[in-house]
C-alpha cells in the first residue's frame, strides 16, 4: 500500500506486508528523508525494503515499536542508520536483561525450524547505533516530526509515532484486526486502550503492526472490542465464582476460529490471574 498526500509538503508512506502473521513494515518519507518503521521479516522481504527506502531518499533510521523478535530482526539487512527504540527496550538491550535475551532466542529457533539463512545468529543493534525515545520526545524526519507515545501493555517497552499534522498513528502491536491482544500488564493494556480510543478523533488512520491500515471508525471499534474483553477478564478474575469456567466462556474480540488465539486467550487469562 502508498499513500501519497496531496499537500504542499507530503508525508509519504508505503506498507509492506510479510509473508508471516501479516506483519507491517512502514518506508516513511518527508523531503527525501526516510525512516523505516519496524522493518522485516524475511531476508528477501527485507532486501526489498532497503530497495524502496533507498528509492525514496536518504535513511534516516530505523524504528522499533517494541522488542519482540518477529519486528527487530531485520536492521542488519539495512544501512548503517540509527537505530530508534523506546528506552526500557534500550536499557533491556544495554542491561543483557532476560527480555532481551529471550526474543534473540526466539528469533533463532523461529528461523531454525524455517531454515532461513541471515549469515549469521540474531542480535541486537550495536550501542553505537542505538538511540532512546521517551514519552513527549520528537522524532525529526525531513521537515516534519514525530510525537513519540510510551504504550505499555503488549510489553513494557511499546512506543507509538503520531504525525499529527497528516492525522496518522502507529500504534505497533495494537488494534490489529488480525489478533485478540497479546496481554503483559493488563493495567497498563486497558489503559493504553484507552489513551488510543482519545486520540482517535484526531486521526484519519491507524497503522498497527499486524494487518492492513484502518480508518478511526474501524479502529475505534477494534479498540472498543479489545477493552470489553480485557475487562471481561477482569470481572471473572474479580468474581467469586469458579474462575475456570467463567473464563473459558469470555468472547474473544476476533480469531475464534484460530486456535492460536484460544492459545493466546489462555496466557492472557494466567496474567489475569486465572488458571485454565
Amino acid at each position: 500500500m502508498r499513500y501519497e498526500p496531496r499537500m504542499a509538503h507530503p508525508l509519504s508512506f508505503e506498507i509492506r506486508t510479510s509473508g508471516i502473521w501479516q506483519m507491517t513494515s512502514t518506508v516513511l518519507c518527508h523531503r527525501g528523508q526516510v525512516v523505516l518503521i519496524d522493518p522485516g521479516y524475511f531476508p528477501r522481504e527485507l532486501a526489498e525494503l532497503a530497495q524502496c527506502a533507498q528509492a525514496r531518499g536518504q535513511l534516516a533510521g530505523l524504528v522499533f515499536t517494541h522488542g519482540h523478535w518477529d519486528h527487530v530482526n531485520g536492521w542488519r539487512q539495512l544501512p548503517a542508520a540509527p537505530v530508534w527504540v523506546s528506552e526500557p527496550l534500550a536499557q533491556a538491550i544495554a542491561q543483557d536483561r532476560e527480555s532481551a535475551r529471550t526474543n534473540l532466542r526466539e528469533a533463532a529457533a523461529f528461523d531454525r525450524r524455517w531454515y532461513i539463512d541471515r549469515g549469521g545468529p540474531p542480535a541486537w543493534p550495536p550501542a553505537d547505533r542505538l538511540r532512546s525515545l521517551r514519552e513527549g520526545d520528537v522524532l525529526p524526519l525531513g521537515e516534519t516530526q514525530l510525537d513519540v507515545l510510551q504504550l505499555p501493555g503488549h510489553s513494557d517497552d511499546g512506543l507509538g509515532l503520531w504525525a499529527r499534522e497528516e492525522r496518522l498513528l502507529w500504534v505497533g502491536d495494537y488494534l490489529s484486526p488480525c489478533e485478540i491482544p497479546f496481554v503483559a500488564d493488563l493495567a497498563a493494556y486497558r489503559a493504553t486502550l484507552q489513551r488510543l480510543l482519545s486520540l482517535l478523533d484526531t486521526l484519519r488512520c491507524v497503522l498497527p503492526g499486524h494487518g492492513p491500515p484502518l480508518s478511526a471508525d474501524e479502529a475505534r471499534e477494534i479498540a472498543q472490542a479489545d477493552l470489553s474483553y480485557l475487562d471481561a477478564l477482569c470481572e471473572v478474575a474479580a468474581a467469586k465464582t469458579p474462575a475456570s469456567e467463567a473464563a473459558r466462556a469470555i468472547a474473544l474480540p476476533r480469531g475464534r476460529d484460530n486456535p492460536d488465539m484460544h492459545e493466546h486467550h489462555r496466557d492472557n487469562c494466567r496474567i489475569a490471574g486465572l488458571s485454565l
